[in-house]
C-alpha cells in the first residue's frame, strides 16, 4: 500500500539535492518518519532525532523490517543505555539527549544528513539542536512537522516547505459534558472513560484509542475497562516492550489502547477508528525558578491531532470528554517558555561559545536565562562568558541531573560517592523503583533493618539488591536504576555494584546538605505541615518514612503540581532524610542576624539569631568585636532611644522635609532611611568599637544634605504637621496638582479647620480628611 508521503518524493529529492535545508509538513501516519530518512541516504549517513524513546525503537524496528535487514545493520537506534547500530548503519534513530552528547563529541561528523522529526512538539532539546545545527551549517538538514504552521520555521531556516496533506477520512465528533463550555477535568475520569468505551464498542468497529494525561491515569482506567470485551493496553514512556508491541501491531481482537501524548503524533497505531479524548495532558510550568508539572487542558492544536488518529484508514468517531465550546488555548507554548533553562544553558556552554551565541527560533525568556546562569555559575559549571568549565563539560554528558553529577564529583570519599551514585540512580528513573510496604509486619522489619528512618538508606539498599522482601519492587524500574549505577560507577572509576562499599549515613547526609544547601527544608510548624528553604515550600509525600514533626529534612526529589496562580504550586517531598537544627548549625547552614543590642558594664553585647527559611535555628549572646557588628548595634541603640535620645526622630523628620524640598523643586533624588543614614555616617566617622562613641556627639550625626538657610524657610512654608487648638493634623502635598490634604491625628475638635487657621498656602486646593470623610477647607 502506498503512503501519502510518496507523492512528494521527487520534490523532496530534488530540493535536498539542491539545498541544505528542507521543511516537510505532513500529517502523522503519512510515512514521513520512515521514508524521508531512506530517501536521504543517497547523500550519506542519516541521523533521525526523535523526541521520544518509544518512537526511536519502534521506528527503527519497522524501517529495518521494511529494508529487509536485521535491526542494527542498515537501520539502528540509540537511546539512553541502549543502542543497536554499527559503523555501516545508514540510518540511526536517536533521542535528543543522545544526539546532543554526540554533537559535543564531534559535532555529528559521522552523519551527512540530520533530520529533526516531530519538531512541532517544541521540546527544549529539539529547539537547542536546531539552533546548533543552524549555527554549524555542516549538515543537510530536514525538519518535519505534523502541523501546517511551518512558515515561521521555514523563514528561520531560510528553507523551502514541502507539504504532504495525506488522506483523512470523516470523523464525527461527540461531546460528553454537562454544558458546551465545560473544560476538561479529572473528576470521575475513570468512570467517564469507561462509559465512553462502552459507547464506542457499540457504535464503531476497529480499535479505540484513549488519550490520558499520564501513567497514573492510564493504570486507573485500565483497571476499570478490563471488564469490557476488548484487550486493554497501556501505552506510555517506560511501558514494557510487550505492551508496546501489542499496541503498535495490528491485532485480530478489538483493543482499547490507553495512551499519553506519545500516541498523538510520534507513533502510528493501526486500525484505530475511535478516539476518546480526555482533553488533559501533563505539561511543564515554571514556578519560583523551577520546572513543575501541571495537569492542564490541551490546546486546540493537540485536539486536532488527537481527532485525526481516528480517520487514517476509514471514517471514525471522536468522543470528547469536555464541552464543544470549551475555551482551549490555541497552541501549547514551547517548552523553553515554560520551564527551567538550566540544562539548556549548560548544554549551550558545552557545545558553543555560550547560550548568547545561539539564535533560537523563539527568543529565550531573559529571566529564565538569568536564573539558570546564576545557578550554574554558583556550581562552577560555566564561566562568566557562559562557556562550560572543565567541570561543566564533565557533568553535562552524564545521564543524570547536573546537580547530582556535581555532588558526586565533590564528595570527599569513594564510599560516599558510591552511595550517592546508587541513591541518584533511583531518583533518575522516571518510574517509581519501589514502594514502601503497607502491612505492619514488613514495616516493623523495615524499621529494624533501617534504623535511621530515612528514605535514603532504603533507596541505596534497594539498588544494591537488599530489602527486596520488605518493599514492593518495580522490576523494570529497578533494572534501569541499576543501569544508571553501573554507568556512573564506570564513569567515576568506582567498583561495580556487587562490590559496593559500606558508608556512614550521617556523613552522607551532612555532605549532601553542605554541597547543595537548597536541598535542606526546615519545619515551619504550620497547619499545612510545610517545610521551607527560604525559596519554596514542600509537604511530605505519603511515600516517605519521615515524620511531620522532624525539625528539618534533606529533600532529594520532589513532585510539583502547578497551581492556578503564577506562584502557586503544591510540591511533595518524595525522597527524604530527617535532620536536626544542631546538624544544620554544624555544617554552617543558616544566616546569623543581629536581633538586639544592649550595654552592660560598659561592654556592648549583641543577641544573635541564626535563621534558615525564616525559622530560628539558634539564639546566642556575645560581646561585639567587629566594626560591622558594632555599628549595627549602635544604630539599634540610637533607633530605640537608648543612645542620643530623640536623635532618630530628628533625623527622620529632616529626611522627610528634604525629600519634600526635592519634590517641590522637581528633583528626582532618592534619600536613605534613618537606619541607612546612621550606618553610613558611623562608617564615615570611623567607629570601630563601643568606646569610640564617646568621641562623637549628636551634631556629628545630623542629616544636613540641604543647607539650613535654604531648608528652614521651606519648612516654615510647608510644614508636615500642623496644630490648632484641639486639633493636630498631618499634611500631604501634591505640588504638581496644586493640592494639599490635611489628615486628622488627634484632638477633640469635630469640624474642619478654616483657611485662616492654616499657613498661607496660596494657589492650593485644600481638603481635610477624618476617617472616611473628606471635606473642602474654606
Amino acid at each position: 500500500m502506498s503512503l501519502p508521503i510518496e507523492s512528494v518524493q521527487p520534490q523532496f529529492t530534488k530540493t535536498l539535492r539542491e539545498q541544505n535545508t528542507v521543511v516537510v509538513c505532513a500529517t502523522t501516519g503519512s510515512g514521513k518518519s520512515t521514508q524521508l530518512p531512506l530517501w536521504a541516504t543517497e547523500h550519506g549517513k542519516v541521523l533521525v532525532i526523535e523526541p521520544r524513546r518509544i518512537a526511536c525503537t519502534s521506528l527503527a524496528e519497522y524501517v529495518s523490517t521494511q529494508s529487509e535487514s536485521k535491526l542494527g545493520e542498515k537501520v539502528g537506534f540509540a537511546i539512553r543505555f541502549e543502542g543497536k547500530f554499527s559503523e555501516d548503519s545508514q540510518v540511526i534513530y536517536a533521542t535528543p539527549g543522545v544526539a546532543l552528547r554526540w554533537f559535543f563529541d564531534n559535532k555529528l561528523a559521522d552523519f551527512t544528513v540530520v533530520m529533526l522529526d516531530e519538531f512541532h512538539e517544541r521540546r527544549w532539546d529539539m529547539d537547542l539542536l536546531l539552533a546548533l545545527l543552524k549555527q554549524a551549517q555542516s549538515h543537510k538538514l530536514i525538519v518535519t512537522s505534523a502541523t501546517l504552521n511551518s512558515q515561521k520555521l521555514a523563514t528561520y531556516l531560510d528553507a523551502q516547505v514541502i507539504e504532504s496533506g495525506g488522506v483523512l477520512y470523516p470523523v464525527a465528533e461527540y461531546f460528553h459534558a454537562p454544558e458546551p463550555r465545560a473544560m476538561p477535568h479529572k473528576e470521575q475520569l475513570e468512570q467517564r472513560v469507561f462509559s465512553a468505551c462502552q459507547e464506542a464498542l457499540i457504535n464503531c468497529d476497529g480499535d479505540i484509542l484513549v488519550f490520558l494525561p499520564g501513567k497514573a491515569e492510564i493504570q486507573a482506567c485500565l483497571s476499570k475497562v478490563k471488564s469490557l470485551p476488548a484487550i486493554a493496553i497501556g501505552l506510555y514512556s517506560g511501558c514494557s516492550p510487550k505492551a508496546q508491541q501489542l499496541a503498535l501491531a495490528a491485532h485480530k481482537e478489538r483493543r482499547i489502547i490507553l495512551a499519553t501524548n506519545v500516541a498523538e503524533t510520534s507513533l502510528t497505531i493501526p486500525n484505530v477508528t475511535c478516539v476518546i479524548d480526555s482533553g488533559l495532558e501533563r505539561r511543564t510550568h515554571l514556578r519560583l525558578g523551577k520546572t513543575v508539572l501541571g495537569l492542564d487542558a490541551i490546546g486546540k492544536d493537540s485536539a486536532k491531532q488527537r481527532l485525526g488518529r481516528a480517520g487514517r484508514t476509514q471514517a471514525g468517531i471522536c468522543i470528547r470528554l469536555y464541552g464543544q465550546h470549551a475555551p482551549l488555548i490555541d497552541a501549547t507554548p514551547p517548552e523553553i517558555q515554560r520551564g527551567s533553562l538550566t540544562e539548556l544553558v549548560l548544554a549551550s556552554g558545552c557545545a558553543t561559545e555560550g547560550v548568547s551565541s545561539l539564535h533560537f527560533i523563539d527568543p529565550l525568556p531573559e529571566r529564565s536565562v538569568e536564573v539558570a546562569t546564576q545557578q550554574l555559575r554558583k556550581l562552577e559549571a560555566i564561566d562568566a562568558r557562559g562557556i562550560a568549565t572543565e567541570l561543566g563539560k564533565q557533568l553535562y554528558p552524564l545521564p543524570i541531573d547536573f546537580e547530582f553529577g556535581y555532588v558526586i564529583s565533590k564528595l570527599n570519599s569513594n564510599a560516599l560517592r558510591q552511595a550517592a551514585i546508587d541513591l541518584f540512580s533511583v531518583l533518575s528513573v522516571p518510574a517509581r523503583v519501589y514502594q514502601l510496604p503497607n502491612d505492619a509486619e514488613r514495616q516493623t522489619r523495615l524499621n529494624t533493618l533501617f534504623p535511621y528512618g530515612s528514605d535514603i538508606e532504603v533507596a541505596i539498599s534497594v539498588v544494591r539488591g537488599g530489602a527486596e522482601d520488605l518493599v514492593d519492587i518495580t522490576p523494570d524500574a529497578l533494572q534501569e536504576a541499576q543501569q544508571f549505577s553501573a554507568h556512573l560507577r564506570d564513569h567515576f572509576s568506582l567498583p561495580s555494584l556487587d562490590k559496593a562499599a559500606s558508608f556512614n549515613h550521617d556523613n552522607l547526609l551532612l555532605e549532601l546538605a553542605s554541597l547543595i544547601p537548597n536541598w535542606v527544608y526546615i519545619n515551619k510548624n504550620n497547619r499545612r505541615h510545610g517545610f521551607n528553604n527560604g525559596q519554596s515550600e514542600v509537604v511530605l509525600s505519603n511515600h516517605t518514612r519521615i515524620c511531620e514533626n522532624a525539625e528539618a529534612v534533606l529533600v532529594l526529589n520532589t513532585f510539583s503540581l502547578a497551581g492556578k496562580g503564577t506562584k502557586q504550586a503544591k510540591t511533595l517531598a518524595m525522597y527524604n532524610a530527617a535532620l536536626t537544627k544542631k546538624q544544620l548549625l554544624k555544617i554552617g547552614i543558616g544566616n546569623e542576624v543581629l536581633h538586639a543590642a544592649y550595654v552592660d558594664d560598659n561592654v556592648l553585647w549583641g543577641e544573635f539569631i541564626t535563621f534558615y527559611g525564616e525559622e530560628a535555628l539558634s539564639q546566642t549572646t556575645k560581646p561585639l568585636n567587629t566594626p560591622q557588628d558594632t555599628i549595627s548595634a549602635l544604630v539599634m541603640l540610637i533607633l530605640n532611644n537608648t543612645l542620643f535620645i530623640g536623635l532618630a526622630n530628628q533625623i527622620e523628620l529632616k529626611i522627610s522635609y528634604t525629600q519634600l524640598f526635592y519634590q517641590y523643586h522637581s528633583r528626582d533624588i532618592s534619600l536613605p532611611t534613618v537606619e541607612g543614614f546612621l550606618h553610613q555616617k558611623l562608617n564615615i566617622l570611623g567607629i570601630e568599637s563601643y568606646e569610640d562613641i564617646a568621641l562623637i556627639d549628636e551634631q556629628d550625626l545630623q542629616f544636613d544634605e540641604v543647607e539650613s538657610w535654604e531648608l528652614d524657610p521651606f519648612i516654615d512654608r510647608f510644614p508636615l504637621f500642623w496644630s490648632i487648638p484641639e486639633l493636630s493634623m498631618s499634611v500631604n502635598y501634591n505640588f504638581k496638582g496644586k493640592r494639599i490634604e490635611l489628615t486628622y491625628i488627634r484632638g477633640a475638635r469635630k469640624d474642619a479647620p478654616k483657611k485662616w487657621e492654616l499657613p498661607a498656602w496660596s494657589g492650593f486646593k485644600i481638603r481635610y480628611r477624618r476617617a472616611s470623610k473628606v471635606v473642602d477647607v474654606i
